[in-house]
C-alpha cells in the first residue's frame, strides 16, 4: 500500500512539473519606434535561475525585474496554494520591421521550461502626431469600410463600422443608426473589447461597433447614411494637478462629444438581360442536390425528398423551391433549416425537405428541379439540375390504393365524353297544395329573417362591445398578441438582446405578412409604399418605421433600466399593429 502511495506521488509530481509552461505576453503589437513596451515572462511555479533573451534591434530600458504572488483557497475542506513568478522587461525599438524575441528559460523543481519566441511588429511614428494631439477629430472617430463599392442587385457586402480612441471613453452609446434604403440587412456579431492598431503611425485602441451583411435590392447609386454614436470623454481636472491625492479620487470631469461616420456610396448594377425563365434572384456561388430516403413504399406511406443548397451569397434570401411531383402524390410545405456564416459570405447551406405521400399503386418519377443562380464573379448566370427520382410504389396492406386508383382512372377516362345538349323540354303540371306552397315560402324568407336578426342582434349588443370599432379593435389586438407572443417571453427571461430583435422581426414579419411583401423587397422605402397606397395614416406609416429604427438601435445601445424599456416598447409594437389594422378596416 505504502509502496502504490509512493508511486501515485511521483507520478503526481512528474505531471504537475510537465505542466508548468512559461508564457510571454507584450503589452503593445504592433509598437512604434522609440516607444516603451513591457514584455512579461509567467510561470505557475516558484521559479528559479531566470535566463533572458538578447533583444536584438531593442534598446534595454529595465530588467529583469522579478515578482512572485501567492493565492490560497479553501474548497470543500481542502486547501490550495498557487504561485505565479513573473520576470519583467521594459524595452524600446530602434528600428522598423517584424522583430523577433527569442526563448526565454526558467528552471521549475530542477526542470528546464522554455518560452516561445514572439514576433513584434514595429511601425515608424508619425512625427506630425504631437502638433495635433488636441483635437478631437484626430483622437476619436469612427471609420467605416465597405469590402465592395460596385455590385449588382442581389449581390452582397460586409461594411465594418469601428470605434478609434486615443482617449479615456467613460461611456459609448449609439445615437442613430444608417438608414440602409435599398439593402436588406443582416447584423453580424462582433467583440466590443478595445485592441491597439497603429494607423498612419499613430496608435489607437480599436474596436468593432458594427458589422453587417447588406444585400443591394435595387439598382442605381446607394448612400449609406452616417452612423453617430455619443462618447463621454474624461478629462482629468486640470485645477488639481497639484494635489498629490487627486489621482486616488475621481477628480476628472466628463464630457459628451457625438461623432459621426462618413456616407458610403454603394454603385449597384442592373442584372444583366434578358433573365433566364426560372431565376428568382438567387445571386452567388451555388451547388444544387437532391436526394430521396427511399425508392420503394407501399401507397400512403410517406417519403422525404431532400435538396440541399450550398455555396456563398444570398444564400438566406432563398424561398422554398416549388417542385414538380406526380397528381398522386400529396405534397406538404418544407422543412427549412440552414446553416449560414457570415451573412452567407463564407459557405453556408441551406436544406429544404419535402415530405410527399403517394396514395396509388404504379411507378412514378420526380422529375429534375432546375435551379438558375447568377454568378457576380463570373457575370453569367448558371443553370444547374438535380437528379431524377424514381420510385416504385406497392400495393398498401388495406389494398386502398388499387381500389381508389381504379375508381379514380375510371372517373378520368369519362370526363373524355361530353352528352349533347337537350333541345326540346318537357314539362307537366303537378298538383298545387296550400302545404306545398307555405313550405316554399318559409323556406323563401327564413334565410333574410336570420341575416336581419344577426344584424339587429350585433346593433343591440353594443353594451358589451361599444361600437363596430372596438370589435375591430379586438381582432386586432389579437393579431398583434399573436405576433408578438415570442417577445413577451422574452421578457420574462429579461432577455435584452433578443427582445429588440424579435420586436424588429415581428413588425417586418407582420408588414410582409398583412400586405404580402417578399423578403427580398422589406425596405422602409416599402413600408411607405405600401402604407401610402392603403391610405394608412402619415402618424402610424413614421411611428412603424420610427419603432423599427429604436429598436435597431437598442439591439446595441446599453441601457439602466431594461425591463422597463422592453415594456414600453411592447406596448408601442401592439398600439401600432393596432393602429395599421385601424386604418386598413
Amino acid at each position: 500500500m505504502k509502496r502504490f502511495i509512493g508511486i501515485s506521488i511521483l507520478v503526481f509530481c512528474i505531471a504537475f512539473c510537465s505542466a508548468q509552461t512559461l508564457t510571454v505576453t507584450s503589452d503593445k503589437n504592433p509598437a512604434l519606434v522609440g516607444e516603451q513596451i513591457l514584455i512579461k515572462y509567467s510561470v505557475n511555479a516558484k521559479g528559479k535561475n531566470f535566463i533572458g533573451p538578447t533583444f536584438t534591434g531593442f534598446k534595454l530600458l529595465s530588467g529583469p525585474n522579478s515578482s512572485s504572488s501567492s493565492s490560497y483557497s479553501f474548497v470543500n475542506g481542502k486547501s490550495k496554494s498557487e504561485v505565479t513568478t513573473t520576470y519583467s522587461y521594459y524595452l524600446s525599438p530602434l528600428k522598423e520591421g517584424t522583430l523577433i524575441i527569442p526563448s526565454a528559460t526558467v528552471f521549475v523543481n530542477d526542470k528546464e521550461i522554455n518560452s516561445e519566441p514572439v514576433s513584434i511588429k514595429i511601425l515608424k511614428a508619425n512625427t506630425q502626431q504631437k502638433q495635433k494631439n488636441n483635437s478631437i477629430s484626430n483622437n476619436l472617430y469612427i471609420s467605416v469600410k465597405s469590402s465592395k463599392r460596385n455590385i449588382t442587385v442581389g449581390e452582397q457586402i460586409i461594411v465594418t463600422y469601428k470605434l478609434h480612441t486615443r482617449l479615456d471613453l467613460e461611456n459609448t452609446e449609439l445615437s442613430s443608426l444608417p438608414n440602409l434604403n435599398g439593402f436588406w440587412k443582416k447584423d453580424l456579431e462582433t467583440s466590443s473589447r478595445f485592441k491597439r492598431e497603429v494607423i498612419n503611425g499613430v496608435p489607437y485602441n480599436t474596436a468593432v461597433i458594427k458589422k453587417s451583411v447588406l444585400t443591394a435590392q435595387k439598382s442605381g447609386e446607394l448612400i449609406i447614411d452616417p452612423m453617430q454614436v455619443s462618447c463621454s470623454i474624461r478629462i482629468a481636472n486640470q485645477n488639481n494637478r497639484r494635489d498629490p491625492f487627486a489621482n486616488f479620487f475621481n477628480s476628472y470631469n466628463t464630457r459628451e462629444e457625438i461623432i459621426s461616420s462618413k456616407s458610403l456610396k454603394i454603385n449597384v448594377k442592373e442584372l444583366p438581360n434578358p433573365k433566364p425563365e426560372g431565376f428568382f434572384g438567387a445571386v452567388g456561388n451555388f451547388k444544387i442536390s437532391s436526394e430521396i430516403d427511399k425508392s420503394e413504399l407501399k401507397a400512403n406511406d410517406a417519403i422525404t425528398l431532400k435538396i440541399k443548397l450550398t455555396g456563398t451569397g444570398n444564400i438566406e434570401l432563398i424561398e422554398p423551391f416549388k417542385i414538380n411531383c406526380p397528381d398522386d402524390f400529396e405534397v406538404y410545405d418544407p422543412k427549412v433549416s440552414d446553416k449560414i456564416f457570415e451573412g452567407g459570405n463564407k459557405r453556408s447551406i441551406k436544406n429544404f425537405e419535402y415530405l410527399l405521400i403517394p396514395r396509388f399503386k404504379g411507378n412514378y418519377e420526380i422529375p429534375a428541379y432546375e435551379f438558375i443562380s447568377y454568378n457576380p464573379k463570373t457575370k453569367k448566370y448558371v443553370n444547374q439540375k438535380t437528379k431524377k427520382h424514381s420510385i416504385k410504389v406497392l400495393e398498401s396492406d388495406n389494398n386502398e390504393g388499387s381500389k381508389t386508383s381504379f375508381s379514380q382512372q375510371k372517373i378520368e377516362s369519362s370526363k373524355k365524353d361530353i352528352n349533347y345538349i337537350k333541345t326540346t323540354t318537357l314539362l307537366y303540371k303537378k298538383n298545387n297544395k296550400k302545404d306545398n306552397v307555405l313550405i316554399y315560402y318559409i323556406l323563401f324568407f327564413l334565410p333574410i329573417l336570420i341575416i336581419i336578426f344577426n344584424k339587429t342582434y350585433k346593433i343591440f349588443n353594443s353594451g358589451k362591445s361599444n361600437s363596430l370599432s372596438d370589435y375591430k379593435h379586438k381582432v386586432a389586438r389579437k393579431i398583434a398578441n399573436k405576433k408578438l407572443k415570442k417577445a413577451k417571453q422574452y421578457i420574462k427571461e429579461n432577455n435584452y438582446e433578443n427582445f429588440f430583435e424579435e420586436i424588429e422581426k415581428s413588425l417586418w414579419g407582420y408588414f410582409a405578412d398583412k400586405f404580402k411583401v417578399e423578403i427580398i423587397h422589406l425596405t422602409k422605402d416599402s413600408i411607405e409604399e405600401y402604407f401610402n397606397k392603403n391610405n394608412i395614416s402619415v402618424e402610424a406609416k413614421e411611428k412603424f418605421i420610427s419603432l423599427i429604427n429604436e429598436c435597431e438601435i437598442a439591439r446595441y445601445a446599453p441601457s439602466s433600466n431594461k425591463n422597463q424599456k422592453m415594456t414600453s416598447i411592447l406596448e408601442e409594437a401592439e398600439k401600432i399593429i393596432v393602429n395599421v389594422e385601424a386604418n386598413l378596416k
